[in-house]
């Protein structure tokens, strides 16, 4: 619901009953003072008219006192004239009324005796009026007679309903007019800014922070506020705009740091590349130039054709692991059993292992499910396997090959490939994530870089821990997701 009717709801019944009570409370007062006015005209009538008859009764006939009856009960406020003699006895009265309903003798008795007004209500064939009853004198002073004047009290009752209709009338137009004042200026003063208050907010939410307010000049507290949230839609627009402009600068500047590290890497592969395609290269230059200048016997032929040919096999090995290294492939994830991958690396090495005399520990539980690249973990866990075994021909005695799978955390699984070889110098261990670093005489030095991208790939990380008496190399994976049902089932 609106501000503006929350306001009118409320208002408009507490108007309405204000202004009712009041209406009521003024026809009341005024319908009280009709009946006193009415006397007050009954009396001013009755004076006025007792002043004529005392002199009339004196010298017009009972033919012209009945004329003269009839002609003043013409004003429709006047209900009929009676007259009566001084004994009380009724002698004019105007038409058609009759003596047949006269006034109570008790008040004719009282007006003869005392010589005053005496004022009544009755009922004169059938009609309730109220009725005036003045001494009628001679010039001496000597009561003459009595005249009854009577005002019909339905005329009061008309003019009380008139008087009721005129205020109904008026109530209802000032509450009409009340409410279509009352609607305009919560319009104009509350519902018109609110919108525009709520038209502003929604501009600002939907990031239009050039929005303003038009400011109403005549203040108030609605002004005020407009005025605050211009202030912050500027404050706001300002800031967006520096943040824009630095955010533009970092863009630039990681996009130069980006260019410089890349520079950089393909300056550390070209030297990587150089250094490791040079040895090789020299040594078949070496044995090619010996064949060229001597005719040697055909052992010492093969054996430098045979050199060649391993050294040409190094290169190769070199250049592929590069291809691999820069061409980068996609992983396809899709629901797969680790043990199941790590099992299978291990019965691939199974005849390396043994001709190295290394005997393997085993850690492995049920089914481990997760999402993945079978193929391309296999590559992983097959170097990191192969590694193990390579560190582990320098050491004598006893060589185990430790394979452990375990929940890592409550959102990762973790396969550490450990073993009993001489360690990690610190120096080697900085640098064995780096393209082409290799400690070992045949080594390309892209095995390690290969594996962390693969694994990261997946979402995971790869950590080495080392010590004098071996390494241990952990690949942490995330669990498989439940998969939504709905998804599922189509």
């Amino acid at each position: 619901m609106r501000l503006g009717s929350r306001l009118l709801f409320p208002l408009i019944p507490i108007v309405v009953v204000i202004m009712v009570a009041y209406a009521a409370w003024s026809l009341i007062e005024r319908e009280e003072s009709l009946v006193p006015a009415a006397r007050q005209e009954v009396q001013a009538y009755s004076t006025a008219l007792g002043l004529a008859f005392d002199q009339a009764l004196r010298d017009l006939r009972r033919e012209d006192l009945q004329a003269l009856v009839n002609q003043v009960t013409r004003t429709p406020s006047i209900y009929g004239i009676l007259l009566y003699d001084s004994t009380g006895v009724g002698t004019v009265a105007s038409e058609p009324l009759s003596f047949s309903s006269a006034a109570p003798q008790a008040s004719l008795r009282t007006v003869l005796r005392d010589g005053r007004s005496v004022t009544l209500e009755r009922e004169i064939e059938g009609q309730r009026v109220f009725s005036v009853l003045r001494p009628l004198r001679q010039a001496d002073g000597t009561i003459t007679g009595i005249l009854e004047v009577a005002e019909p009290l339905s005329f009061v009752e008309e003019a009380k309903a008139h008087v009721r209709r005129r205020f109904l009338l008026n109530t209802l137009t000032l509450l009409l007019a009340l409410t279509v004042v009352t609607l305009w200026l919560v319009g104009r003063v509350v519902t018109r800014p609110m919108e525009q208050l709520v038209a502003a907010a929604h501009a600002l939410g939907e990031g239009r922070l050039a929005y303003r307010i038009p400011e109403d000049p005549g203040g108030g507290e609605l002004a005020e506020l407009a005025r605050e949230f211009n202030q912050m839609a500027g404050k706001l627009e300002r800031t967006r705009a520096e943040v824009v402009r630095e955010a533009e600068g970092r863009v630039v500047a990681e996009r130069r740091l980006r260019e410089a590290e890349k520079a950089a890497a393909i300056g550390n592969l070209a030297a990587g590349l150089a250094h490791e395609i040079a040895a090789p290269l020299t040594v078949i230059s070496g044995r090619a130039e010996l064949l060229l200048r001597t005719d040697p016997d055909p052992a010492a032929r093969t054996r430098n054709l045979e050199i060649i040919n391993r050294q040409i096999n190094r290169i190769t090995a070199i250049v592929r692991n590069l291809l691999d290294f820069a061409k980068r492939k996609e992983p396809r994830l899709r629901p797969i059993d680790l043990s199941e991958v790590v099992g299978s690396v291990l019965e691939f090495l199974d005849a390396e292992i043994g001709r190295a005399g290394i005997v393997v520990e085993r850690d492995i539980p049920g089914p481990t499910p997760i999402q993945g690249d079978a193929d391309l973990l296999h590559q992983v866990f097959a170097n990191l396997v192969m590694n193990a075994i390579q560190a582990m021909d320098t050491t004598d005695g006893h060589r185990t090959l430790t394979i452990r799978i375990h929940p890592a955390t409550a959102e990762s699984v973790a396969v550490e490939v450990g073993d009993t070889g001489p360690g990690i110098p610190d120096e080697v261990l900085t640098q064995i994530f780096q393209p082409f670093f290799t400690t070992k005489p045949r080594g390309t030095g892209l095995g390690l870089v290969l594996a962390r991208r693969i694994v990261e790939e997946h979402g995971g990380r790869l950590e080495v821990e080392t010590e004098p008496t071996g390494s241990v190399f952990r690949v942490l994976l995330p669990h498989l997701s439940p998969r939504p049902a709905a998804a599922a089932h189509g």
